[in-house]
């Protein structure tokens, strides 16, 4: 046997649909096990099980029956696999494995898991809590999920078509293989913890092999596969599962920092990252970059706001998906310039909000983004390198695990910060099925370390109110907006600012300006003093004191932003602890005297009248209040209208005006004609025009959400609380009465349609165990069709099966099928 191929034949399925080509899992309880044991329970156990698998509650089932066959199915089992950890899920396998056994007794769990019943009940519990056991025997939806070789053994030897009678116990194997080659204990030992499937030549097998299959201990799958059988593999195992039982990773190495270095540390980092986003989103919505043809943001633009915001390229692309997941920018419409990401209609209203809102509007958006940013730069499957704001940046499973990874640093001792490979070993253990590559948990810290949700490495207590009271690393399993109201989101938002409020150090308004025309702020400036400083200075440095400096460039900065030099002077005075350096004063004295002399503005038309009573008389004219003309000259007007728009309204007004080319000359139309030359009548003066405004802004349109990103005003969606899930647990009560009812009219002969979920799982357990069923085929013409059959397989929703009364296989479509029942007596 070729030993080095044998993971070539691991996960190796047969035909059909039952999860392994060996047969039936006899040991394993059905779909009706699993509505009978779900039926006996109370209200509130069932209220549990719907709120431990919310999959399961929406949309609700008509009944418990219909319940039960959803809760066994394999999507349903595998999102509950996904969530248990390392040691509930080495008790699903060790299940699985007894349920592959003829004679598979629960009671020989704890012996097969090297461990006691006390230690083993409350894993089992809570696997029967969940719906995955009836009894302690596994349902058989957990069996096909586990897959064909559960804690890598083979099938039963039952289910084999060997004809020799393998050594089962660990003392007739023993006798055995101390007679054996060297090659065939070698191949023993090789398949012993799995794959259990090895590859030989069909024509010529090994002396090894043959030796193994002589005596049983391996049996053929096919021509080129040898299988170690269940029982034998138990045998060489010792009659235990697992050689070793996974241990929790311990948390004693991970380090740990003061909590007021982490909250310090944290605040300055929220602050900083409210900082970036503000000139970022304020930068765009007076230049936005364009989208590229595939929708992301250019290299160039890329680096511009890499300049910006004062970081690298990372960063910048880390603060521009920032700000799209918290629905501040987006892709919009600019009119001539095409698309483009500019601001959305949020971000006027961001930018006026406190700090701590501020901040918790970027870390609850980063939490609930699909958007992979620590991909920009690589390059995807066709080569081409992926860009920041690209679709295709957008992943399923990014929320999720950034919500696992901030819900796992919530478990440890408050101050824990761990490295990303001992963080990746806790998320490991606590869902082995859904392992996360090093490098996206990697990303993910680095991403909380920038936005203020991890500082110093450990989680901050903003971090944690972000979380919510609902969400842990156990439990989590998709993004947290899809089940939260309106009412829950304002409260984790209160929550979240309040946390950062506390952390963040009291604000000061007031500065130290120097000769130099430098000024230091000892300490976190307060609104006013930021507005100020925004103003007026340009920031030198930051860390525990701020320092600008004041130049010609940011004095003229405020006064264009319509600061008068008077009031400035009189602002600073009043927050400077020192008189003002007669240099400041100069400048600022200078720069308004000057400020304004020559003066730009915008207009989209103007008209020239000889006459300056005349053009008096037009500004003020009542049927021209709407097109805003206002007087640059005695005999000039402009006005903010098109100029056609313009030479329509003037023409109703009574005046007898003419259409100006840009070179001054009188532009001609004839009848039926825009204009001369084939001009469109606004002329040349029009062209290049960006909005019908005062403000030269194109009014810009948006194309659509960033994709990944949840909504800037997130849609209430109802999450089904207790009382809830008790209305529903009502309801399928009410619902199992008249199943009950219809499966009695069923065994009377009536036809009598089976829900379509229950109907799929009988037919894939019939399919499992080979049984004859009855079912009642919809025919072409609408009639029914009464067969005895026994289900193969069901595969892209159609259903192949023998008939048993016409010796023929015949496939149907799902939906065809309307009742199946049992097998009427004979």
């Amino acid at each position: 046997m070729n030993t080095g191929q044998r993971a070539a034949a691991h996960g190796t399925s047969g035909a059909g649909t039952a999860g392994t080509p060996f047969g039936t899992a006899t040991s394993a309880a059905t779909t009706e096990d699993l509505a009978r044991a779900l039926a006996e329970r109370p209200d509130d156990a069932l209220v549990e099980l719907l709120r431990l698998r919310p999959d399961l509650a929406v949309p609700a089932a008509s009944s418990i029956t219909v319940l039960a066959a959803r809760a066994a199915s394999r999507p349903s089992v595998e999102r509950v696999l996904a969530r248990l950890d390392a040691a509930q899920l080495e008790v699903v396998e060790a299940l699985a494995v007894l349920a592959a056994m003829p004679d598979g007794d629960p009671a020989r769990l704890a012996a097969l898991l090297q461990t006691t019943a006390a230690e083993l009940a409350p894993l089992a519990e809570h696997l029967e809590r969940l719906g995955l056991t009836v009894g302690g025997r596994a349902v058989l939806g957990v069996v096909e999920a586990i897959g064909p070789y559960p804690a890598g053994l083979g099938p039963s030897a039952g289910a084999l078509p060997g004809e020799v009678a393998p050594p089962t116990t660990s003392r007739a194997l023993a006798k055995l293989m101390a007679t054996a080659p060297p090659a065939a204990a070698r191949m023993l030992e090789a398949l012993t913890w799995g794959p259990p499937v090895g590859v030989v030549r069909a024509e010529d097998p090994s002396p090894a092999a043959l030796w193994l299959l002589e005596r049983g201990v391996l049996q053929r799958l096919s021509p080129t596969q040898l299988v170690l059988p269940l029982e034998v593999g138990l045998a060489a195992r010792g009659d235990r599962i697992f050689a070793v039982r996974t241990a929790p990773p311990s948390t004693d190495t991970i380090p740990r920092r003061r909590l007021d270095v982490v909250a310090a540390e944290g605040a300055r980092t929220a602050e900083d990252v409210v900082r970036l986003v503000t000139l970022l989103v304020t930068a765009w919505d007076e230049d936005p970059p364009p989208a590229l043809r595939g929708g992301g943001l250019g290299a160039r633009d890329l680096k511009r706001a890499a300049t910006l915001v004062e970081r690298d390229a990372a960063v910048a692309a880390a603060v521009a998906e920032l700000a799209g997941a918290a629905g501040l920018v987006a892709p919009m419409d600019d009119g001539a310039d095409g698309a483009v990401f500019a601001p959305t209609p949020a971000a006027t209203d961001w930018r006026e909000l406190p700090l701590g809102e501020r901040w918790a509007q970027l870390a609850l958006g980063w939490l609930r983004s699909r958007r992979t940013a620590w991909l920009v730069g690589t390059r995807n499957d066709r080569g081409a390198l992926r860009a920041a704001l690209e679709p295709g940046l957008e992943r399923g499973w990014a929320a999720t695990l950034r919500q696992r990874v901030v819900a796992t640093l919530a478990d440890l001792p408050e101050g824990s910060a761990p490295t990303p490979a001992q963080l990746h070993a806790l998320l490991t253990w606590h869902a082995p099925r859904a392992t996360p590559p090093l490098a996206s948990v990697a990303a993910v810290l680095a991403e909380a370390e920038l936005i203020g949700v991890i500082g110093a490495g450990a989680l901050t207590a903003a971090g944690r109110a972000a979380l919510g009271p609902g969400d842990d690393a156990e439990t989590h399993d998709d993004a947290m907006d899809p089940g939260a109201t309106g009412q829950d989101d304002a409260a984790r938002t209160a929550a979240v600012v309040a946390a950062l409020l506390e952390a963040l150090p009291e604000p000061v308004e007031e500065l130290l300006i120097q000769g130099d025309l430098t000024g230091v702020v000892p300490g976190r400036p307060g609104p006013g003093l930021e507005e100020l400083i925004t103003l007026a200075a340009d920031v030198e440095s930051r860390g525990a004191a701020l320092t600008v400096r004041f130049s010609a460039g940011s004095i003229r900065r405020a006064l264009d932003a319509g600061l008068a030099g008077a009031d400035l002077l009189e602002r600073l005075r009043a927050a400077s602890r020192t008189p003002l350096p007669q240099a400041l004063e100069y400048l600022i004295t200078d720069a308004a005297r000057r400020h304004g002399q020559v003066r730009v503005g915008s207009a989209v038309s103007y008209v020239r009248v000889l006459d300056p009573v005349a053009a008096a008389s037009l500004a003020g004219h009542p049927e021209l209040v709407g097109v805003g003309l206002r007087a640059i000259a005695p005999t000039v007007l402009v006005s903010s209208a098109r100029p056609a728009e313009l030479l329509e309204l003037l023409r109703l007004a009574g005046a007898a005006p003419v259409l100006e080319g840009p070179d001054g000359a009188v532009i001609t139309a004839r009848p039926g004609a825009g204009a001369a030359s084939g001009r469109s009548v606004d002329g040349d003066v029009g062209r290049g025009r960006r909005t019908a405004g005062t403000t030269g802004r194109a009014v810009r349109r948006p194309i659509g959400r960033l994709p990944g990103t949840p909504e800037a005003a997130p849609v209430g969606v109802r999450h089904l609380d207790d009382a809830d899930l008790a209305d529903v647990v009502s309801e399928m009560r009410a619902g199992q009465t008249r199943a009950a009812e219809a499966a009695e009219r069923r065994l009377s002969g009536e036809v009598v349609a089976t829900d379509p979920v229950h109907t799929v799982a009988l037919l894939r357990e019939a399919a499992r165990t080979g049984s004859a069923v009855s079912v009642v085929v919809v025919g072409p013409n609408g009639g029914l069709q009464r067969r005895r059959v026994r289900p193969l397989s069901i595969e892209g929703g159609r259903f192949r099966m023998a008939d048993l009364d016409r010796d023929a296989e015949i496939v149907v479509a799902i939906h065809r099928i309307n009742a199946v029942g049992e097998v009427p007596e004979s």
